[in-house]
């Protein structure tokens, strides 16, 4: 396991409730264990709904894990979370990646 991995399991286990730790801690395990991080981002999105760093990721994994329905769905409701925060960047990166499903 990397540092930067042992570090990071170690805040959220310090830091359970916090959406960024958990976040962080399945986008530095996405390389190495792409389904356990998928379920981190379950994880997030299930206890955060209004974490909006998380559905990009998330879906992205979706569509890595072939399940491009749900991906679909996840970037439909980040495009509505981003418009009612007005965050434009995110609105435009979550459109673009839902083109191209």
């Amino acid at each position: 396991m990397s540092k930067k991995l042992a570090r990071m399991r170690a805040f959220v286990e310090a830091n359970p409730a916090d959406p960024f730790g958990w976040y962080s801690l399945a986008i530095l395990q996405k390389e190495s264990d792409p389904s356990g991080a998928l379920e981190i981002f379950r994880k997030v999105h299930a206890e955060h709904l209004d974490y909006l760093p998380n559905y990009f990721h998330f879906a992205q994994a979706l569509v890595d894990d072939a399940e491009l329905e749900e991906a679909k769905k996840i970037y439909e409701a980040g495009i509505a979370l981003a418009q009612s925060t007005g965050d434009a960047h995110t609105l435009s990166e979550l459109q673009a990646a839902l083109e191209l499903l």
